[in-house]
């Protein structure tokens, strides 16, 4: 944006050899020009080839130099979030000798229903055997423990031997819905000797927002795959394929383009994998070579807090989003309640119990079949605005269903 339309034919002509344009530039306006340069140039979306343009053309300078400005701006800003997020990680590392403390939100079970906080008390033999030697114990906490043990070995840790002296039994005692609280360890009088329990971890913070990284990233990362799309044609010229998926590490999560889809069978729900040697742009995670992936051959998993999964799978509100800066990109599923055909493009209303925006769908995604009343599912969708009116735009690499 910001240059004539005599200047952009310019800047597509001298680009057409590094974006394979050949005879068909006439057919690509700004957003497909803007959506290929950020596939070839997946370090900064082809910012840094605008400028270098835009001082040899003339009459483009003072654009040239305000993208430059803008560029170290968001280079200083991406700098600093990393930084923030590396203090955030630290303070949140579970201390070996001290319980993590956690909130109510934090402490939603798979069913999203909170429960609060409490502690197990020690029941000593004596007080079991008054009570036949068993606490009743409801089906929720019994479901509770054997996730909570087949997610960890180390859950059933000990067996504690009997006091010497009969202990006095403790005033409080399990609700039926009460499930083990932040303790170190929570034990159970099991008609016998005492069992510890593992606490499952929980995050004192849950991130709202996928992690970002920027730039080409030769280290590894150790990931939990949380979900994975079928791979699509995004496309339709040269063919190419790829898939999103959504990975977390136990504090945080992250959205991912792969765009070798023979990585597909190894992104399976649950799978834990390394990741290395990729490229972070505009929110996301890309992954261009299967050597970049590997299967960690390890027994015990990832613990990853319910929460955390819970909030990389939620779909935002509308209102949520009209809050958000532009240029991030949104999944979830939609009401649709308006359809409208244009002549090159979809504009759909979609709404929930918050309020209404609008979805604007380019190219082959105007080939899906849908209706008012119907849900859509949005993959990689940019939040963006037109006329002060928010709205979700689909790119060159969304998706929908």
């Amino acid at each position: 944006m910001g240059i004539n339309d005599h200047d952009f034919k310019m800047v597509k002509s001298l680009l057409s050899k590094e974006l394979k344009l050949n005879k068909i530039q006439d057919e690509y306006d700004r957003v497909k020009i803007a959506d290929l340069m950020e596939d070839k140039f997946p370090k900064d979306a082809g910012v840094g080839q605008l400028i270098e343009l835009y001082k040899e053309i003339p009459g483009l300078g003072d654009i040239a130099n305000k993208l430059k400005k803008e560029k170290a701006k968001a280079k200083r800003k991406q700098i600093g979030k990393r930084k923030t997020a590396a203090k955030r990680q630290k303070r949140e590392e579970p201390s070996t000798s001290q319980p993590m403390s956690t909130t109510n939100e934090d402490a939603e079970s798979e069913s999203g229903r909170s429960t609060p906080d409490t502690q197990v008390s020690r029941l000593s033999l004596p007080t079991a055997s008054r009570r036949n030697q068993a606490i009743p114990i409801s089906p929720t906490i019994a479901s509770s423990s054997d996730q909570t043990c087949s997610r960890s070995p180390a859950a059933l840790q000990s067996i504690i031997q009997p006091p010497e002296t009969p202990t006095r039994p403790s005033s409080r005692t399990l609700p039926p819905q009460e499930s083990p609280g932040p303790a170190s360890s929570s034990t159970q009088a099991l008609g016998g000797p005492l069992v510890t329990l593992a606490k499952r971890p929980r995050l004192k913070n849950v991130p709202r927002e996928p992690s970002e990284e920027n730039g080409h990233q030769q280290g590894s990362k150790q990931v939990m795959v949380l979900k994975a799309t079928e791979p699509f044609t995004y496309d339709m010229r040269g063919e190419k394929k790829m898939f999103h998926a959504t990975v977390a590490t136990e504090t945080e999560f992250f959205r991912v383009k792969v765009f070798d889809i023979v990585l597909k069978e190894k992104f399976i729900q649950n799978k834990v994998l390394t990741i290395s040697d990729y490229v972070g742009c505009n929110g996301f995670i890309n992954i261009h070579n299967a050597s970049s992936v590997s299967e960690v051959n390890d027994d015990q998993p990832m613990n990853i807090p319910t929460s955390l999964k819970q909030r990389a799978n939620a779909t935002p509100k509308i209102n949520y989003l009209c809050s958000k800066r532009r240029g991030i990109f949104v999944n979830g599923v939609f009401i649709v309640c308006k359809k409208e055909e244009k002549e090159d493009h979809i504009c759909y209303e979609i709404g929930d119990n918050t309020g209404m925006m609008e979805v604007v769908v380019y190219g082959r995604l105007t080939n899906v079949a849908c209706n008012p009343g119907d849900k859509l599912r949005l993959i990689c969708f940019e939040l963006t605005s037109d006329e002060e009116k928010v709205q979700l735009r689909s790119t060159r690499h969304s998706n929908m269903q």
